[in-house]
């Protein structure tokens, strides 16, 4: 914001200087010449620069639209889906499983490898427009898997990770993925 502001003085102050010489001084008609280009120059850095921020911003929200977490897939061994939660008008979700009175939103209780899930295992938030895992002290963990990243980093009981679209979330051996 700054830069273009200097940007607009500096034309301005140019076209000034350029009214004055062809005004006042018509012997120094090179500086008149000279003061118009530079405050066309600057005029034109201003307009640039404007039109810039304009298409970076417009590209952001697009991107930011189609970069939010609409869904959480259930995959298999085979990276097939099982199953699907959606994403969207919540702002928190218990992921684990339903066994007696306890209630959870997404319910792992028929996958292979239940065994490993605790009954609150994990929890998903909703806050700043992202969504964040949090590990539930599970005994086996929570693992998190970054979009283009071959790593999987386990969780620290208590400290949410944000979530991307693409990223792969481990609850015990179970997949699930963000999209």
């Amino acid at each position: 914001m700054r830069q273009r502001m200097f940007d607009w003085i500096i034309a301005l102050v140019g076209l000034a200087l350029c009214i004055l010489v062809v005004v006042y001084w018509r012997e120094w008609i090179w500086l008149a010449w000279l003061a118009g280009g530079i405050a066309a120059l600057f005029f034109v850095l201003g307009c640039l620069d404007r039109g810039r921020r304009m298409l970076t911003t417009s590209e952001q929200v697009t991107r930011d639209v189609a970069g939010r977490a609409k869904q959480l897939v259930l995959l298999n061994e085979d990276d097939n889906e099982i199953s699907r939660w959606d994403l969207t008008s919540r702002i928190s979700l218990v992921i684990g499983r339903d066994v007696g009175e306890n209630q959870v939103d997404i319910n792992l209780d028929n996958v292979t490898y239940a065994g490993f899930i605790d009954i609150e295992h994990a929890v998903l938030n909703y806050a700043n427009d992202c969504w964040y895992i949090e590990d539930l002290r599970s005994e086996n963990g929570v693992r998190v898997q970054k979009c283009g990243d071959a790593r999987q980093y386990r969780l620290a009981p208590g400290k949410p990770c944000r979530l991307d679209v693409g990223d792969a979330i481990y609850i015990g051996h179970t997949k699930l993925q963000v999209r």
